[in-house]
């Protein structure tokens, strides 16, 4: 393979690396952090710098980590509020 050819075939693994990054920032980091940093990997293999997507795919990752952390708290504080509700019977109705 031809030094242009090599260069050009680590350029579309730095850019596939950037796209997946931003894609993941903004939805499924868990799927496309993962895919961002190993195309940076790749375009690193063939000696194109690729940082900015390997950046970009560890915050895709970390805001889904925080993403299902602020989630989860969601539905613990959810339960205990639900949890903690006093049982009243509906109106009209006697208890039973």
């Amino acid at each position: 393979m031809g030094q242009l050819q090599w260069y050009m075939e680590g350029m579309r693994h730095a850019r596939l690396a950037a796209v997946f990054g931003v894609i993941g920032i903004f939805s499924l980091g868990v799927v496309f952090g993962p895919l961002a940093i190993m195309q940076a990997k790749k375009a690193e293999g063939f000696g194109v710098a690729a940082q900015d997507g390997k950046i970009l795919g560890w915050v895709g990752i970390g805001l889904f980590i925080l993403w299902v952390l602020f989630f989860v708290a969601y539905i613990v504080l959810f339960a205990a509020i639900v949890a903690n509700l006093p049982h009243t019977p509906y109106p009209g109705r006697t208890g039973s």
